[in-house]
């Protein structure tokens, strides 16, 4: 009787289909693994590749100006989809759902499951017990068992639409003291730490970073050799590799530019020369940003 109860209270299943725009192919798969990871009775997600049919829900980089103008479009087509907007910082005139920075799961799931959409009040022809939508499928689970949410662990960078830095320097309170400055930046999502140029190496051709502050006297190979080897990768042939010393005589900037440096910050790092550095940097990247989207 209690099991009767029970499946005529529950509430019906609706499957969404969901367009991701303006992201590069391992956001996009970062993306559509937090949506497989939703097993909800009530909600599953599908993500459709061709753009041009219809989609309920859009994800939208809109730091990626053609994807805004696709988004434009398929509104046009069909007024009636919802709009999740991502963005490093804020919006001028941003959509009802917006996220801003780094993306967790908890964060995206939290948001898209409250999106209220007119298939919500459509009539259901039949419903499932448990989704049917091949992102949720559990290969020979029987009959009797139902999926249960998923916790989501809360804070975990699945996705970041920022720009990426590691700082190297084989001192704590050095990198304490150029995180805190770091984390102030709207534009910074995510921020790694190595501890010697060895280190900064292997992580460099294990991950991609944005810009890359380096310590000049560290055990091991220093950050000139450090910065020669980096600017040796292809990925990092531009990127802004900023030297972090307490030398600061001429012979020593030669060194640094000679190595491929971007600019020097002279140790102790003093918030006013960050300030102004990390702004010249930010805006020589979001200007190289926003012409590889045009």
């Amino acid at each position: 009787m209690l099991t009767n109860n029970l499946q005529q209270t529950a509430m019906p299943h609706r499957r969404y289909s969901v367009a991701i725009l303006g992201f590069d192919a391992p956001q996009e798969e970062k993306l559509t693994t937090i949506l497989q990871s939703n097993q909800q009775n009530t909600k599953s997600y599908t993500i459709i590749s061709n753009t041009n049919v219809h989609a309920d829900i859009l994800l939208v980089n809109f730091d990626n100006v053609a994807a805004i103008n696709k988004q434009a479009a398929l509104l046009a087509i069909n007024p009636s989809a919802k709009t999740v907007a991502f963005s490093r910082g804020p919006l001028s005139n941003p959509p009802a759902y917006h996220i801003r920075g780094i993306v967790t799961a908890s964060r995206l799931l939290g948001i898209i499951d409250t999106i209220k959409h007119p298939i919500d009040d459509a009539p259901i022809a039949e419903k499932p017990t448990q989704p049917t939508s091949h992102l949720s499928i559990v290969p020979n689970a029987p009959a009797q068992e139902t999926a249960y949410p998923t916790e989501q662990p809360e804070k975990i960078d699945l996705i970041s639409i920022g720009y990426k830095a590691l700082v190297v320097d084989d001192s704590l309170a050095i990198q304490k003291s150029i995180e805190v400055k770091l984390v102030e930046l709207e534009q910074i999502s995510g921020i790694d730490f190595a501890a010697s140029g060895e280190e900064a190496l292997e992580k460099a051709t294990q991950d991609h970073y944005d810009l890359i502050f380096l310590d000049v006297m560290m055990p091991g190979i220093d950050g000139y050799e450090t910065c020669t080897q980096l600017r040796k990768i292809a990925a990092y042939k531009r990127t802004p590799i900023i030297m972090v010393s307490g030398k600061t005589s001429p012979l020593d900037e030669v060194k640094g530019v000679m190595a491929g440096c971007t600019t020097y910050l002279t140790k102790p790092v003093k918030d006013d020369a960050f300030s102004k550095l990390s702004q010249r940097v930010l805006t020589w990247l979001d200007n190289q940003k926003e012409s590889k989207n045009l």
